[in-house]
């Protein structure tokens, strides 16, 4: 299949390319197959132009069947590297799946379609997904890719403007995963359960092995603590000597601040429990983060507080033109393709 790239976009002002969803019956067939544009953002082109490729990928056949991270044989192997795809669907308070959910899709007026609506410029859902669909190993689990591969681009012979000669450049970068026949087929155990997939985003963050059915969404699954710290009121707070993880947080980290319970559910009525740490000195005590921690009623809060830190990187998301159904009659291939200017 042929895949031609989106030219409007500025050299050098981002990456871009497509995602592509492969859908395939029970014997392996090709049933559908459809792209869509992508694009990551200008911030996050530097980071993974040296970053994405993580140094392992999921083999689900590792360890017996039970899977596991498998050498992939490129460097650097961190968090910033991108080893997960993340999927939203569209479904109510109930869990029953939703068509043509309002939180992603709009009527247009003129041809009386839907259409994926424009996301605002404000932080929309705490950096999350817009409805994660909570994870729950086997049949929910945290989607790693397994696949990392590189293709080519070629620059044109002749003129305006273009040298004489052919380059092949292998700056398109293919990162795959793929919804097994028993994955990510709704709340429920018979075989008319479904999702309705309407959102991917792909991601970095810490090397998760197997998280079981915890039930949590990505961003909650992401956080790393907590650890005990005391706010005074002010943009500056403080991790108290009996805390021995000291530099878990570190500079240009975020973080989320709790209550002193510890529960990632215990947000002190905050408008937005996650904030930027501006600046952390290595093994010292004192973190500045970008603004006063408040409650909604604009009352700084002072005293002990937990902090998590936040390792979930969404280096991309998007909402699907068509969304798609998973159940169990069909493999679902999500192949994510960037291409660096």
């Amino acid at each position: 299949m042929k895949i031609t790239f989106d030219e409007h976009y500025p050299i050098g002002k981002g990456c871009h390319g497509v995602i592509e969803i492969i859908v395939k019956d029970r014997k392996g067939i090709v049933l559908d197959r459809w792209i869509e544009p992508n694009i990551v953002k200008i911030f996050g082109k530097e980071m993974l132009s040296h970053r994405i490729p993580s140094t392992e990928v999921w083999d689900p056949q590792a360890n017996s069947g039970a899977g596991g991270w498998v050498a992939n044989n490129i460097d650097p192997n961190n968090e910033f590297s991108a080893r997960y795809i993340l999927f939203g669907a569209s479904f109510d308070a109930t869990n029953i799946p939703v068509d043509n959910d309002p939180r992603y899709y709009q009527q247009d007026e003129a041809t009386g379609t839907y259409v994926p609506k424009r996301l605002g410029p404000g932080a929309e859902y705490s950096g999350e997904l817009i409805n994660a669909i909570p994870i729950a190993e086997p049949y929910r689990p945290l989607k790693k890719v397994e696949t990392i591969g590189f293709n080519p681009t070629y620059q044109p012979s002749g003129l305006p403007l273009l040298q004489d000669d052919v380059r092949a450049i292998n700056n398109i970068v293919l990162l795959e995963t793929t919804l097994r026949l028993d994955e990510y087929n709704g709340f429920g155990t018979t075989g008319n359960d479904y999702f309705v997939i309407t959102e991917v985003a792909l991601a970095g963050g810490r090397k998760i092995e197997t998280v079981g059915s915890c039930e949590l969404t990505p961003r909650r699954l992401f956080l790393e603590g907590p650890i005990n710290c005391e706010a005074n009121g002010s943009d500056m707070i403080s991790i108290p000597v009996s805390e021995s993880q000291v530099d878990l947080v570190k500079q240009g980290d975020q973080i989320m601040i709790v209550g002193p319970s510890g529960s990632s559910g215990d947000t002190l009525q905050q408008v937005s429990p996650y904030y930027l740490v501006l600046s952390k000195a290595v093994g010292g005590r004192d973190i500045q983060l970008d603004r006063t921690p408040v409650d909604s009623n604009n009352h700084p809060i002072v005293g002990p507080i937990m902090v998590f830190r936040d390792t979930l990187r969404i280096f991309s998301m998007r909402i699907l033109s068509v969304p798609f159904r998973k159940s169990c009659n069909f493999e679902i291939t999500c192949r994510w393709s960037l291409i660096y200017s």
